[in-house]
């Protein structure tokens, strides 16, 4: 039960960190609920589906199939975040001006909570797919009995839900004429870190250069892995060791929202801030792997090899099988790379060019056991 309990939460609290947010920021809009409803169940039925055809996805675009689609999903959310701040910059002070009539703003703020019912289904389907694939291999691999597993997945996800609503109610006790300025912050901090980590993927899948594998290590004051790293990551996109594109893709997109923000009713500067940010996400030129390929393999809930050398300064491609009955997830905080790998599935992991040393990696579901080194020549 504790580690359903503690899967669940650990996932479910990014997501709900968001709903929080979102929640926050249309507090007074009519027909709110069901839009953030209607984003919830979105999420949830996506989320089924990508653990469903975790292992398709993986095989598509040359194995880059999960990078892909998630960074789709994520851009497009961006897009999203992007039209409720330009919108509420244009109608917040109206709204916070007089809740009761606020008419005509209420159709123009459904327009914009379709945008936050979208961000809301893309952070419950992205969360919501490692919880069942978590689940399922727990289930799978210690025979845990349903009703111990299903008693901690609650627990887990009650304690989220009480972590957003903790937040939310927080949110609402700063004054009204404060509060649009305050989420649309946060929603710009949002937006940047789904840019940032959108360019990350696209990176690891080998479609977008990184212009620096790693510009800082921050690692050893706050982990990504950790209940604050992972909510920092959830609100603003923070990573221990972000990689140039990652940082490039985050600070552009916050300045275009900065500029987007103040230049309302400006069409000519709107249009120069969304060029200068698709310049930056979308026109870098794309990175291509060398044709080294070295292979690892999940077996026993083990990394055959445990060790396994790969030449320094190159780039190359982990073909990582799965020959267990359980998903697993390859994950490396040094190399900044996860992905899930379904039973009976390989996927295609992009890597380097590496300065000589040696990068631990792990199965995210099997820790204890499978471990490894790639060792850079």
């Amino acid at each position: 039960m504790l580690v359903s309990l503690i899967l669940v939460f650990r996932e479910a609290m990014e997501a709900g960190l968001i709903v929080g947010i979102v929640l926050a920021a249309s507090a007074g809009v009519l027909g709110r609920g069901r839009w953030i409803a209607g984003g919830i169940a979105a999420g949830l039925t996506g989320a089924g589906l990508l653990a469903a055809f975790a292992g398709t996805l993986s095989n598509a675009f040359d194995g880059a199939g999960q990078e892909a689609l998630t960074a789709t999903i994520l851009l497009f959310a961006v897009a999203m975040l992007t039209w409720h701040v330009v919108w509420m910059s244009h109608h917040g002070r109206q709204m916070a001006a007089d809740f009761r009539q606020i008419g005509k703003e209420v159709q123009l703020g459904q327009r914009s909570l379709a945008a936050l019912a979208v961000v809301v289904a893309t952070a419950v389907m992205r969360e919501g797919a490692e919880v069942v694939l978590f689940l399922y291999g727990v289930v799978v691999a210690s025979h845990t009995g349903a009703m111990s597993l299903v008693v901690g997945g609650i627990a887990g996800l009650l304690l989220a839900a009480a972590l957003s609503w903790t937040l939310y109610r927080g949110l609402l006790a700063v004054p009204m004429h404060r509060l649009f300025e305050i989420t649309n912050g946060l929603i710009a901090l949002l937006a940047a870190g789904m840019a940032g980590q959108a360019a990350a993927i696209l990176h690891t899948a080998d479609i977008l250069p990184g212009w620096g594998e790693t510009m800082w290590d921050t690692g050893f004051i706050l982990e990504d892995n950790s209940i604050v790293g992972k909510a920092l990551h959830a609100l603003i996109g923070y990573s221990a060791r972000p990689s140039g594109i990652q940082l490039a893709a985050w600070i552009g997109t916050l300045a275009t929202l900065v500029v987007l923000s103040r230049t309302i009713g400006r069409p000519r500067k709107r249009l120069v801030a969304v060029a200068a940010l698709l310049a930056l996400v979308v026109g870098a030129p794309a990175a291509s792997a060398d044709d080294v390929i070295v292979k690892l393999e999940f077996r026993d809930h083990r990394a055959v090899p445990s060790r396994i050398e790969v030449p320094a300064h190159t780039k190359f491609k982990l073909l990582v099988t799965n020959s267990d009955t359980t998903a697993e997830e390859f994950e490396s905080t040094q190399l900044n790379r996860e992905k899930v790998v379904a039973p009976g599935q390989t996927i295609t992991v992009f890597l380097g060019p590496l300065a000589p040393g040696e990068y631990k990696f792990f199965g995210e579901f099997h820790q204890d056991t499978a471990q490894g080194i790639l060792v850079a020549k």
